[in-house]
């Protein structure tokens, strides 16, 4: 019995037909792929948000703690002029004079240095070489 070749239009068909199978497993895994990318960025993302609210829910949780304070409602209760008893609560009348810039507890008393400052050269040579 002679065998004959298959055709190579059968054999076209048949690559043809592996080639589709190929590619649609390809496609489909890259489907797949495409899917785990974009559900891994959404997860990233919930985590951001929910570090993000456990940060702010802390925060408040830490105000809340301030607020329950006693000595920060005392505080509060002073700006209302709700003191203690012991206290004298003041205020200062609207037409008062300006404060003199040299008073006591002032900027300018308080930052103006009393003597000249010296550069760290200058006290040092000072120190080994004597003035």
């Amino acid at each position: 019995m002679i065998r004959r070749r298959t055709s190579t239009t059968r054999g076209a068909l048949i690559f043809l037909g592996q080639a589709l199978i190929v590619a649609l497993f390809v496609l489909e895994f890259g489907r797949n792929l495409i899917g785990v990318i974009q559900v891994n960025t959404r997860l990233a993302q919930l985590r951001d948000e929910t570090a993000a609210l456990q940060a702010r829910a802390d925060a408040l949780t830490a105000e809340r703690v301030l607020l329950d304070d006693a000595a920060f409602l005392e505080l509060v209760a002073r700006g209302y002029s709700l003191g203690s008893t012991v206290e004298r609560p003041f205020v200062l009348a609207a037409d008062a004079a300006p404060l003199p810039e040299d008073a006591p507890g002032s900027g300018a008393r308080r930052f103006t240095p009393d003597a000249p400052t010296r550069s760290p050269l200058d006290a040092w040579l000072d120190l080994l070489l004597g003035s």
